[in-house]
């Protein structure tokens, strides 16, 4: 009896150091801060693409958010759960297209691909067929304490058939070629219609591309585009997050637009006069000689009552 009782408790003590083993993360010597280095998280994306459950799951914080494509969930135990339904009928491969990180965050610019390995009609984002391949492309924020993800967050805009950043592409080592100050002025040039002083962070044949839904090109495109938004809206920008480093930034934002007038073909969605629509996006900046060379925005949430009177 007593031999038993030894076994059961050597067995237990293995399994717990098996599931401690799994919520902690290996340390990167070369970044012994309180966030995730960009080498760390390649790994990672290669543990989950590999199917390393344990690999992967400890970067999630025990009660991490989790808000993805495919669903939302509270808790580890809850998204690798999700991950082992996946995984048993799709070959998700993830591949990292732009990342920018700091000790807080990381935003990486995600194609997803999914192959399918049988039949899902009832799944999240549409029914998904056998032998199919599917691709998105997403901005995904990593909120990070205690070298954990605390919060995960999505953002679609693609499918990944338009060009896209050179594989990989990281943010360089140093400081941002724009500071947070300096981006924050810019914001509120914006929203004060101040042109001149707004219109100086872009450069000459800068490339805007909204929500993967219309693409402008050229400094005098996207002036003359905010000048007709601007027309028929009041529009006012809050800046929720920044990350920066080397010539990428990364921005949370919330927006507001006012419909000054009827508006049933708005870009945002049909308004009336009076209405408002409330949008929260994921933005990342490309910079060149210290200017804005291209910004891409995905919808992270959008709330719409434009409709109202």
């Amino acid at each position: 009896m007593q031999r038993r009782s030894f076994a059961l408790g050597m067995l237990l003590s293995a399994a717990g150091r098996t599931f401690a083993a799994a919520s902690e993360m290996p340390r990167d010597p070369a970044h012994p801060g309180a966030g995730i280095s960009a080498d760390e998280f390649r790994r990672y994306v290669e543990a989950f693409n590999g199917g390393d459950f344990p690999g992967f799951g400890a970067f999630y914080a025990a009660d991490v958010d989790f808000r993805g494509q495919g669903g939302q969930f509270r808790g580890r135990a809850a998204v690798l759960e999700f991950y082992r339904t996946v995984k048993r009928r799709v070959r998700e491969t993830l591949t990292i297209e732009a990342l920018v990180v700091n000790e807080r965050a990381i935003l990486a610019d995600m194609l997803t691909e999914l192959h399918v390995l049988e039949d899902w009609p009832d799944f999240a984002t549409g029914p998904l067929h056998r032998g199919e391949t599917r691709r998105s492309e997403n901005f995904i924020w990593y909120d990070i304490e205690q070298r954990h993800f605390t919060r995960v967050r999505s953002a679609h805009y693609g499918d990944g058939t338009g060009a896209v950043a050179p594989a990989g592409a990281q943010a360089p080592e140093g400081e941002p070629a724009i500071s947070e100050t300096q981006f924050r002025a810019y914001i509120d040039a914006f929203n004060r219609d101040d042109y001149a002083a707004f219109s100086r962070f872009y450069a000459e044949d800068v490339v805007l591309v909204l929500a993967g839904k219309r693409e402008l090109r050229g400094h005098r495109a996207i002036i003359d585009f905010y000048r007709a938004v601007k027309a028929r809206t009041r529009r006012t920008i809050h800046v929720d997050r920044f990350l920066a480093s080397g010539n990428f930034i990364a921005a949370e934002l919330h927006s507001e637009f006012l419909a000054l007038e009827d508006l049933p073909d708005f870009i945002a969605g049909p308004m009336r006069r009076g209405g408002r629509i409330f949008i929260n996006t994921f933005v990342l900046y490309e910079l060149r000689g210290g200017r804005f060379a291209r910004i891409r925005s995905a919808e992270f949430r959008k709330i719409n009552e434009g409709t109202a009177s």
